[in-house]
């Protein structure tokens, strides 16, 4: 809970922070206690002498007393501990309400949800994209009963695994109806997703690029992230797309560093939002907004598509490899970009730091991913704070905790996604010996 002229904002995740502090706390008490707890040693332990058991028996009831305060501590911390989770649970039921009630009063109706008639895909949509979510579910069918087929045979632990992700996410697009917009399952797959409804009254669209290992059978990790954004919106008037369908590089080491996969994809992607601009327009009109997002080697593809004319009115890097290969000034990108909104966020330490702006002189061979998108001309730059935890994102976890629903990462995209205030890099205070030293090293060692 922090205090301000205006009242008190409570953190549940503060909360939660301080209920794990407290049971750690109890148990290293409750150790104590136990290690303590009816200790006794022989009356020849202080030496043979008459008052030899007077001493064992004033320090075995000395040990007893002292037990019996630690029990006693370890009862008052313990309840503590319930009492800090409780309090955050309550909050949080409480902060539902009281968003149910605003959401009740809000002046813009959510947008209707029955049978999306006249949005992509709907009972009146006879266009391509309707047409391809109709063939597509066909498709997902047919390799669904290609994949349990396929899982019989394997035999290694980690084929296994993908072929189960794999069967698990071709079951729940059919059990849910999702909107498949592409589909193909040879190889690592390729697919794309439409998550929420592009219709009369949407007003936002995001279209996010993943990057390095994406496949089929993590795909639905992405699609998670898009379901994320789409909920955030009480109005429904938020849809996003979810573009996997491209090959992708596995290894961040071996394959990583090299354009060549940003190159092949950028092409599709391109003429992908062509033709999504022309969805968006048949179903919703020319107001809507649309952003695309790429994250880590998505955000390179992402670049490279902009040098091809990419139609966005925003781009988002999220721990972006690069601008893209060869992008190095605003020179580089067409005219059709001048207005361009771009925004990026890279948490402290992130190794994808290593790969920003870097080509080691070997660009000439198709190496590299052009300038870093923080420090790019016009860009502007996000923080990526916390986590829903409370605990700030840095170092190697963080390239993938940024997407994760309730850090103030997740919440920036969600609010560049909907043309809402966002929160500019450096407003993070750290707190603390560890946040302090990752914010010194980030900054290059200038004290804050």
């Amino acid at each position: 809970m922090t205090g301000s002229a205006t009242g008190y904002r409570v953190a549940p995740a503060r909360l939660d922070t301080a209920a794990g502090e407290y049971g750690t706390r109890a148990e290293a008490l409750s150790t104590a206690q136990s290690a303590v707890a009816g200790e006794k040693v022989p009356a020849a332990a202080f030496g043979k002498v008459n008052e030899a058991a007077a001493a064992a028996k004033t320090f075995e009831k000395t040990m007893t007393e002292l037990g019996s305060k630690l029990s006693d501590h370890v009862a008052r911390v313990k309840k503590l501990q319930s009492g800090l989770t409780e309090s955050a649970a309550g909050y949080r039921r409480a902060d539902a309400q009281v968003a149910a009630m605003y959401r009740a009063l809000m002046p813009e109706d959510p947008l209707p949800k029955a049978g999306n008639p006249a949005g992509i895909g709907g009972a009146a949509d006879t266009g391509a994209w309707g047409q391809a979510i109709a063939a597509n579910r066909t498709k997902v069918s047919d390799a669904l009963t290609a994949e349990r087929s396929r899982l019989a045979q394997l035999t290694d632990k980690d084929e296994i695994a993908r072929s189960q992700a794999r069967i698990k996410l071709y079951e729940d697009i059919l059990a849910n109806n999702r909107q498949i917009l592409k589909f193909d399952p040879s190889g690592n797959g390729r697919i794309a997703e439409l998550v929420g409804h592009i219709e009369p009254g949407t007003r936002n669209v995001g279209l996010f690029v993943p990057g390095v290992n994406t496949q089929m059978s993590n795909f639905d990790a992405y699609a998670g992230l898009g379901r994320s954004l789409v909920a955030a919106d009480p109005t429904g008037r938020t849809a996003m797309v979810v573009w996997a369908d491209g090959v992708f590089p596995q290894n961040p080491v071996a394959q990583g560093p090299s354009a060549s996969y940003a190159q092949a994809m950028a092409p599709d992607l391109k003429h992908f939002t062509d033709d999504l601009r022309g969805e968006i327009a048949s179903h919703a009109g020319s107001d809507v907004t649309l952003t695309a997002i790429g994250h880590s080697y998505g955000g390179a593809t992402v670049g490279l598509a902009e040098t091809q004319g990419l139609d966005v009115d925003r781009v988002l890097h999220v721990e972006s490899a690069g601008m893209g290969h060869g992008v190095w000034s605003p020179s580089d990108l067409p005219a059709s970009q001048a207005g361009v909104q771009r925004f990026s966020m890279t948490a402290p330490l992130d190794p994808i730091e290593i790969a920003q702006g870097n080509a080691w002189g070997l660009e000439w061979t198709g190496i590299g991913h052009g300038a870093d998108p923080d420090t790019f001309p016009g860009v502007t730059e996000l923080e990526t704070g916390r986590d829903a935890s409370g605990n700030e994102l840095w170092g190697l976890s963080s390239h993938s905790d940024v997407l994760k629903p309730g850090s103030e990462s997740w919440t920036n995209m969600y609010r560049v996604v909907t043309g809402g205030p966002t929160t500019a890099n450096g407003t993070f205070d750290p707190h603390g010996i560890l946040e302090n030293g990752v914010e010194f090293l980030n900054d290059g060692g200038v004290l804050r």
